[in-house]
């Protein structure tokens, strides 16, 4: 949302004064701004602005949640936009039998955000995306491109209502409502520790099932997450993408916070010695592993 700074010159702009209290009460306390913010309350939040500040402080309330109404669904607007100019074009691509579904689409970024998504979180699942479609190009075969790269767009989708554990669960749900596919929402449950087993269910207080991987496409998508996970760290723990591929193994058994224990340790294994045994070695520059 727009800082205090951008708002006091909005209110500046239409009305000669600045309204700094108005715009300090909505967004300087980080506990009471949702509150203040909600528009479901802005009778009550307003009769206490107009009691507090006056009867033009009132309107410059009601501006101020304007803006930052117009400043969230911009973004969401110009996607959608984007989106719609393109279609022409990616029908017809479609009925030459060109268009392949292995890339991120402007109308599913749009949805992220829609759904609440943090750009942050926006980034990484487009991040995931790119890298999930490159692995899949250099295993090759009959793999469904789309359903690699929107299972792993929307793999975070959950993390718009939280990014503790359950996040995989809401996420989801969510999907379902949105009316994604099962196989979609499939790889948003299960990515969570690289696919659970009914045990770790109950240890970790999920709903008690299966979650392990069944399909290629799954396993690609989960080992693409890890693998974004590990160049994009902080610490700058590896320079490049062949470099986070190259020292996964190593990586994964000497950064906990990645390996997690040896259950999902030996998952994670497993999917990358799978998956980089089906990379053709002329893609990769080096050896293929055997299968």
């Amino acid at each position: 949302m727009p800082p205090i700074e951008w708002h006091k010159k909005q209110s500046l702009e239409r009305t000669g004064k600045d309204h700094r209290e108005v715009h300090e009460w909505l967004d300087r306390d980080p506990a009471r701004t949702a509150e203040r913010h909600d528009v479901t309350k802005m009778h009550d939040n307003g009769k206490r602005v107009e009691e507090a500040f006056g009867e033009e402080a009132l309107q410059e309330y009601i501006q101020h949640l304007d803006d930052d109404l117009k400043a969230k669904l911009t973004p969401v607007r110009q996607d959608l936009e984007k989106a719609v100019a393109e279609t022409p074009a990616c029908l017809a691509a479609e009925c030459r039998g060109e268009h392949k579904n292995d890339k991120t689409e402007p109308a599913d970024i749009a949805m992220l955000r829609s759904a609440g998504v943090a750009e942050d979180d926006i980034r990484h699942c487009v991040k995931v995306a790119e890298k999930a479609l490159e692995i899949a190009h250099r295993v090759g075969g009959h793999l469904d491109l789309q359903l690699v790269g929107r299972g792993a767009l929307f793999h975070d989708l959950g993390k718009a209502r939280t990014h503790e554990i359950e996040h995989g669960k809401i996420g989801a749900e969510m999907g379902r409502k949105l009316g994604l596919s099962r196989e979609i929402t499939d790889i948003m449950e299960k990515h969570i520790r690289g696919g659970l087993t009914e045990g770790e269910t109950r240890e970790l207080g999920l709903p008690v099932k299966d979650y392990s991987l069944k399909t290629l496409e799954e396993k690609i998508v989960i080992y693409a997450d890890r693998l974004v996970d590990i160049v994009t760290d902080p610490e700058g723990i590896v320079a490049t993408e062949p470099e986070a591929e190259q020292r996964f193994e190593e990586i994964l058994r000497k950064v906990p916070k990645y390996g997690k224990n040896e259950i999902t340790l030996a998952r994670y294994l497993g999917y990358h010695r799978e998956i980089q045994g089906l990379v053709s070695p002329r893609q990769t520059g080096r050896p293929g592993r055997p299968g």
